[in-house]
């Protein structure tokens, strides 16, 4: 029994022996097959290092020979004009530190420019084979020591231009030695060669720590894995949760029971129009003013409609506990602001359809006696024409007739509104036909009508931009003082469509009429209808826009139209 206790004990203390045994020699192999291919990748860099460095001497050398061809210079005006700018160039690139030694040798490996860093150019000799290796593989390369620093000897084949340097022409039928000049740079390995040493350092040191530690992880193999496993599904679970608070769409905040917020996620920090860069975490609940609408209560979940800064909002409360001593609110915001104003644009389609079926009802029953009685009128206007005060009377009653019948005109186009065919409009020519329009008007009113287009074309329905710009101006020409009136028409484009805008500077639009201005027979005018404005917007509402009005400042009134564009009302 003891012996058979022994050898059960002695099998898993051999197998992680061998274990660790295995682990070591592996360990020690692959290291050694880093550091052979370290080396090998540290020369491969040094060496294209040095072809991308004697590839952009040669080319720089050639052109300089060219440009000098091209100024017709001789063979010798080229050469005292290149050579001392080839030197200059060497020693400015030797200067940085990383090249020893750059050399430009011609036919019969007779040296023309050497430049080296501490006197390299006259103690360091390249050694004769390179020239022959150079002659038989267009390059060749070596390691030596430069003034006792390990360094990459590099050489290639120069090109035939170069021989104009050593007062030669090329000629593809002199021998080969006779023909070719040749571009030689020793390149420091000395930082390549610490770098590796470092590299051989940290892996033999690493090498040592896993052969040390094996035993140890051999033995915590099982416990890890249970344990990564566990972290990366806790790890995946916090992820989906991070981006599920962070991208949707509600706002999500928590309360301590003195109703400061502890924590809040992106679409919160959106809808509560927070600074930008500040975090809502530590500011107070009661610090936002809320204009509450509609509020109940369903056990412990409270729900209240609100308005904040122009915005509906849609609040839930309800409570949840971190532990059993320490009480949290959780608040869901939803932002309701396009239903709401669904709603309300649902509630006025809806009440202009009823004004409208009415509207038309009652302009068809006008209309007809309308007519009789503007014959009338204009009999007695041709009749008494010569009589006073019976002429005057009677060109009262015919214009007083047309003044209605405009407006019977107005109700039929609120009820049924225009079938729109909607094109490109040029804005240059609608403001100038606007002007010569009302040009009587306003020398009347000694007014001056003007437009600043940053935009030129709008997409819109003609006839239809027209009586909505011709309703605009004639309230802002009823507005504007007399003898000192001016009007505005100002237009920008972005990618969503046309902004169009007539301001003027008469007194303003009071709240309360601003409120109320699109709404059919709103008017606060003494001989106005109230569908000037109302026209305007259903106009409007055919192109798919919007008009609106903001709030007035000291002086001045601005309607702002709103036409999208082809592509958003098509998407």
């Amino acid at each position: 029994m003891e012996l058979s206790s022994q050898r059960s004990q002695r099998l898993p203390l051999a197998l992680a022996l061998l274990a660790l045994l295995l682990l070591g020699a592996g360990s020690l192999y692959l290291t050694w097959q880093n550091l052979r291919q370290m080396q090998q990748t540290v020369f491969e860099h040094m060496l294209l290092s040095a072809k991308s460095i004697t590839r952009g001497l040669d080319i720089q050398l050639a052109d300089g020979m060219r440009r000098m061809r091209w100024q017709g210079m001789h063979n010798q005006q080229a050469r005292e004009n290149l050579v001392p700018a080839a030197r200059e160039l060497f020693q400015e690139m030797v200067a940085q530190g990383d090249l020893l030694f750059i050399g430009l040798y011609g036919p019969d490996d007779n040296p023309l420019v050497v430049v080296g860093q501490k006197d390299a150019s006259t103690t360091f000799t390249p050694p004769t084979p390179i020239f022959n290796m150079i002659r038989s593989l267009n390059e060749a390369s070596t390691p030596v020591v430069i003034n006792g620093k390990a360094a990459l000897l590099y050489g290639t084949q120069g090109q035939p231009h170069l021989l104009r340097l050593y007062g030669q022409k090329h000629n593809r039928f002199l021998p080969p030695q006779e023909q070719q000049t040749y571009i030689l740079l020793g390149l420091s390995a000395e930082k390549h060669l610490a770098q590796f040493k470092q590299y051989r350092r940290a892996a033999l040191m690493q090498t040592g720590y896993i052969f040390l530690a094996g035993f140890v992880l051999w033995l915590l193999a099982v416990a890890y894995f249970q344990r990564r496993e566990e972290d990366k599904q806790i790890i995946k679970l916090e992820r989906f949760q991070t981006n599920l608070l962070d991208n949707m769409p509600d706002g999500l905040l928590t309360l301590s029971p003195d109703e400061t917020i502890l924590a809040a996620n992106g679409s919160a920090h959106s809808l509560m129009d927070s600074p930008e860069g500040k975090s809502l975490a530590g500011l107070s609940w009661k610090t936002f003013s809320f204009e509450s609408i509609q509020k109940f209560r369903r056990g412990d979940v409270l729900w209240e409609h609100v308005k904040l800064n122009g915005k509906n909002l849609e609040l839930i409360f309800f409570p949840y506990f971190e532990s059993s001593e320490e009480h949290r609110t959780m608040v869901i915001i939803r932002d309701r602001t396009d239903i709401a104003e669904l709603e309300d644009d649902l509630n006025e389609a809806r009440r202009l359809a009823s004004i409208g079926s009415l509207a038309a009802g009652v302009a068809h029953e006008i209309r007809n006696p309308l007519s009789s009685l503007r014959g009338f009128a204009q009999l007695f206007a041709d009749k008494l024409k010569d009589e006073k005060p019976y002429g005057t009377y009677a060109r009262t009653m015919l214009e007083e007739a047309d003044r209605l019948n405009r407006v019977v005109t107005d109700l039929l186009y609120l009820s049924k509104p225009h079938e729109l065919d909607q094109q490109s409009v040029d804005l240059n020519d609608l403001c100038e036909s606007m002007n010569t329009l009302l040009g009587f008007d306003l020398e009347h009113k000694g007014a001056i009508l003007d437009h600043n287009l940053e935009t030129h074309e709008v997409y819109a329905d003609p006839d239809g931009i027209r009586q909505v710009l011709l309703n605009l101006l004639v309230n802002s020409l009823d507005a504007v003082p007399e003898g000192e009136g001016q009007i505005f028409i100002n237009a920008k484009g972005n990618d969503h469509g046309v902004w169009i805008s007539v301001c003027d500077n008469g007194p303003g639009m009071p709240e309360d009429v601003r409120k109320h201005a699109l709404e059919p027979f709103f008017t606060d005018k003494p001989k106005g209808t109230g569908l000037g404005l109302a026209i305007v917007n259903t106009i409007m509402r055919g192109h798919s826009g919007r008009v609106t009005i903001p709030s007035s400042a000291a002086t001045g009134t601005c309607v702002e139209l709103f036409f999208p564009s082809i592509r958003n009302e098509g998407s």
